[in-house]
């Protein structure tokens, strides 16, 4: 028996306790490692250049949401598609998932990166950042714009593993990706402080790390995954309903996330300056683990649920 009649079958046939627990955990050990990014940049350029700079990489943190929200978008949207399709073993529809979701990529990216270089000053002036922070937010978020197609690449693709159900490896690409950027971060900011570019060095070290990601991700899908292949770089208007009415949901999320952030800063430094606005920032990191475990389980099920809708066994996706 092959491994995509395995996953199916394990899908369709384990009881829910199990498969929540087999399913959930990957996946909630991937986002704690997705969620650690932005909270080493702030660490290391907090101990390595000082309080402004942790202040600045803080309040750009909300902004990189935009990323995170167009990720889940493709993401959640074209892995929910594929584990209904794996039910229906509709392999047509298999075919052209990961065509599409490239070329979903590369157009809102390259939005993002054009749209986000320009007016990144003007966006986080909505926070209330000003004087040095605003500065150095501003070099820091110009960059991770930048970067923009290979962190949406990334995870978006690693969703799709997900709903592949190949769970535990979608985790170690996601947590070879991290660990890169925790060594890379000191040695990159420490080369770059010489230069008053601390804060820039962690931003390099973040996008070289999604690249990497991204690229062990792609050599995944051209060479390695048995059930989804690569093959025409198109928007397939077939499959854009589907992946946009489930995505939008979950990419909701992320935008009032940002929304909500937003504000927050803006209220710290109205009324508290740059001081409330790097504590607030600190305590923004640690308060966004509490929901992961959240996150993880309604992820990490995804699969279990849309196999077992597309294969019409309607009494055990209730269960």
């Amino acid at each position: 028996m092959n491994k995509k009649t395995d996953t199916r079958t394990m899908l369709l046939t384990a009881s829910p306790f199990q498969l929540m627990i087999s399913l959930s955990l990957p996946a909630i050990v991937g986002m704690v490692v997705v969620g650690l990014y932005n909270l080493m940049d702030a660490v290391f350029v907090g101990q390595m250049v000082g309080t402004n700079a942790m202040g600045a990489v803080s309040v750009s943190y909300p902004f990189t949401m935009i990323n995170s929200g167009i990720s889940t978008l493709i993401g959640v949207g074209s892995a929910s598609v594929l584990s209904r399709a794996v039910g229906k073993k509709d392999q047509g529809t298999i075919d052209k998932i990961m065509g599409n979701l490239i070329a979903l990529n590369l157009i809102l990216s390259i939005a993002v990166t054009v749209i986000g270089m320009v007016f990144t000053r003007s966006i986080l002036r909505l926070t209330g950042a000003e004087g040095e922070i605003l500065n150095i937010a501003e070099r820091y978020l110009q960059i991770i714009f930048a970067g923009s197609l290979f962190v949406n690449f990334a995870q978006s693709a690693n969703m799709v593993m997900r709903g592949e159900g190949i769970l535990k490896k979608a985790m170690l690409i996601t947590g070879t990706g991290a660990v890169l950027n925790i060594i890379l971060d000191p040695i990159l900011i420490s080369l770059m402080t010489k230069n008053s570019m601390g804060v820039e060095g962690a931003a390099f070290a973040t996008i070289l790390s999604q690249f990497i990601t991204a690229s062990i991700t792609l050599w995944y899908f051209l060479k390695k995954s048995k059930m989804i292949k690569i093959n025409r770089i198109k928007l397939e208007n077939s499959l854009l309903p589907e992946i946009l009415s489930v995505g939008f949901s979950a990419m909701l999320m992320q935008v009032m996330n940002f929304v909500q952030q937003t504000v927050l800063y803006n209220v710290a430094s109205q009324h508290g300056g740059d001081t409330w606005q790097i504590i607030l920032g600190a305590a923004l990191r640690v308060q966004s683990f509490a929901f992961i475990p959240l996150w993880g389980m309604s992820q990490g099920f995804q699969p279990a649920a849309g196999t077992n809708y597309g294969a019409k066994e309607y009494d055990r996706v209730k269960r």
